[in-house]
């Protein structure tokens, strides 16, 4: 809400969307009574689009993607998926794979722009944050772990350990892909004898700081612009991936586990490009 409010100010209302159940779904329709419902990526939820198709209200999904696993889910209840996708007045796909996707479990039309992501302005930055925390860490080599996932920030830790061997004055930067995990994730690594800065809590970025922990939300084109080099979470795990698009758009290098799935087309043009390596 807070991101929202900043970037577009009184032109939208923010609200979480409720529970997928019907009496949630039907107190919050029944309370906006939209006229056309835009759904993004993959937030598929069976029942908020079968109650805005009883009630005749207009949905577009776009950008709309299928990881594998949903995909081989989705097939396996090939009647369920039919029931609910032809609710959809028109799919907008991120790539032929996943468009094929679609209309392989009854979307009907389908379309694919290729991923929007693509078109967007690289993630906004507060400049005197920035200047800030450029001034604090000087001239020290960084490297930043972003949109991580459970395990994968640990891993981040063990690196920074022994890059700084041979790395004299590394800071490394750990943006967790959910910040409610940071107080949790602050002790692991403090555990490990590495000195934490919080940016949550306006720690100064000191010379025997190893760690800053980017445990805000928002300012992920901070973090971005603070390093060369990104590696991008939930790749080690077999949960597919995360978007590496917004280093990219800043000229970051990328890395990431082989575990991408999620953004086959998005990782393959960024490999054959030589802005990604898989490790």
């Amino acid at each position: 809400a807070k991101v929202a409010d900043e970037r577009l100010g009184s032109r939208i209302i923010h609200q979480y969307v409720p529970l997928d159940l019907k009496p949630a779904v039907s107190r919050f329709l029944d309370h906006w009574r939209p006229e056309l419902a835009i759904i993004a990526e993959s937030e598929i939820w069976p029942m908020t689009i079968l109650e805005l198709g009883a009630r005749n209200v207009p949905q577009v999904l776009v950008n709309g993607r299928l990881s594998d696993r949903s995909f081989t889910s989705w097939k396996k209840r090939a009647s369920v998926a039919e029931a609910l996708f032809e609710n959809l007045a028109h799919v907008i796909a991120q790539s032929d794979v996943d468009g094929e996707r679609f209309r392989a479990l009854g979307a009907r039309p389908v379309t694919v722009s290729g991923n929007l992501k693509v078109d967007t302005n690289p993630p906004p930055v507060d400049e005197r944050a920035l200047a800030t925390l450029q001034r604090q860490i000087g001239d020290r080599p960084t490297w930043a772990a972003i949109s991580t996932h459970d395990g994968e920030e640990v891993v981040a830790a063990e690196v920074h350990a022994s890059l700084h061997r041979r790395h004299h004055g590394l800071l490394t930067i750990i943006v967790p892909r959910h910040p409610d995990r940071a107080d949790a994730l602050a002790a692991q690594i403090s555990g490990m004898g590495l000195t934490v800065a919080r940016r949550s809590k306006g720690d100064r970025i000191s010379p025997d700081t190893d760690i800053l922990l980017g445990d805000t939300i928002g300012e992920m084109g901070l973090y971005l612009r603070l390093t060369e080099i990104a590696f991008v979470g939930r790749s080690l795990t077999s949960e597919g991936g995360q978007n590496p698009l917004e280093p990219a758009m800043l000229e970051t290098a990328v890395l990431a586990g082989r575990n991408v799935q999620n953004f086959r087309e998005a990782y393959q043009r960024l490999l054959d490009s030589g802005g990604a390596k898989l490790v």
